[in-house]
């Protein structure tokens, strides 16, 4: 109990599993709503299993090149340049759909998932990394206790992109767009305002 009590007062540990809870929302909220985006938005019928794939590979591909990008950026700054992108992409996204009534060619979707879900593979593996930076004397605790409150945190959220599901991809995008944002806005609290890079 001590030892949990000890992550929670961590401002950085508390924080950036905060931050990981939120953006984690967001895709959990795609997990569960891409059978019907693909299927009764796009009709893809049985090309759903290799729209998906496609997506989840830029994960993949990211998660790849973290380890490169890293030492090249830093930890800290590479992850607010993919949640940047992220958001900011899916903010002009919404503003895109507009004129496609919420329904875009699914080419011009795909283009966007995989921007995103390149952004997310960097986002999820350096968030987790930086939340456990003090821990390193209970790393086993901390990361169960990581792993277990951002996912508690993101669930209320993609329950409610699943519930306001309307035939259209605006639920999704915008919850992509907010909650990218409402991460940045918990970095910055956590950090206390933006780190000078040395």
């Amino acid at each position: 109990m001590s030892g949990y009590r000890e992550v929670i007062l961590n401002r950085s540990t508390f924080g950036y599993t905060l931050a990981a809870g939120l953006i984690f929302g967001a895709f959990s909220g795609y997990l569960g709503t891409a059978q019907l985006i693909f299927h009764n938005v796009f009709n893809v019928g049985d090309m759903f299993a290799l729209y998906f794939a496609v997506a989840a590979a830029s994960i993949g591909v990211s998660s790849l090149l973290n380890a490169w990008l890293v030492v090249r950026f830093g930890m800290f700054y590479l992850t607010l340049i993919a949640l940047f992108v992220a958001t900011i992409s899916s903010a002009l996204f919404c503003l895109i759909l507009i004129g496609y009534g919420g329904i875009p060619p699914i080419a011009l979707f795909m283009a966007w998932l995989i921007i995103v879900f390149f952004c997310m593979g960097i986002i999820f593996a350096n968030l987790n990394a930086l939340a456990m930076e003090p821990m390193g004397h209970m790393a086993g605790l901390a990361a169960a206790f990581i792993g277990a409150a951002s996912t508690f945190i993101s669930l209320p959220f993609a329950s409610l992109i699943g519930n306001i599901f309307n035939g259209t991809v605006y639920p999704l995008v915008v919850a992509f767009a907010l909650l990218g944002l409402a991460t940045l806005l918990a970095i910055i609290w956590t950090e206390g305002g933006i780190r000078k890079k040395h």
